[in-house]
């Protein structure tokens, strides 16, 4: 976390703990992320954060632990762009890379400007090992999966 990422999350906690015990509501989580600016969780993904965090159910979260938690979602967040990044250097023109797809001609194309001579029955592959839903391409949840397992991220 930035400093200044670090001086938001602190000024959102104080605004939030007036009294100055030290702690929070657990159940204001979703809207400190919010605040943040990090993505939203969904309510699965919310209960899940809230059990980890605090693994007692005591409903509150002291400072430390809500800072090392949102130093994970700003992580999280930061590594999400950098595959979006990736995911783009093979789909430059999509305006919207979420419901973009990389097809056999992006690979064709990034295989020629590379260089290569890649068959298209192997590129054609690639695709059909990377396309979980069948869809005909690589949308950016089957390339983030990819990156993921291969440990490029």
């Amino acid at each position: 976390m930035t400093y200044e990422q670090r001086e938001q999350l602190r000024e959102v906690f104080d605004a939030i703990d007036r009294s100055g015990r030290g702690f929070i509501p657990t159940s204001k989580l979703a809207d400190i992320v919010k605040l943040l600016g990090l993505s939203k969780p969904s309510r699965e993904t919310l209960e899940g954060w809230i059990s980890g965090i605090d693994p007692a159910n005591t409903g509150k979260i002291d400072y430390s632990r809500l800072e090392h938690f949102i130093s994970l979602r700003y992580d999280e967040a930061d590594q999400k762009q950098e595959i979006m990044n990736a995911f783009k250097l093979f789909k430059p023109d999509a305006k919207d890379a979420e419901s973009a797809r990389i097809t056999l001609a992006d690979l064709q194309r990034i295989s020629t400007h590379l260089g290569e001579h890649i068959p298209d029955d192997e590129l054609r592959e690639m695709i059909n090992i990377a396309d979980i839903g069948e869809t005909g391409g690589v949308d950016f949840a089957d390339f983030t999966r990819v990156m993921r397992k291969t440990g490029l991220f």
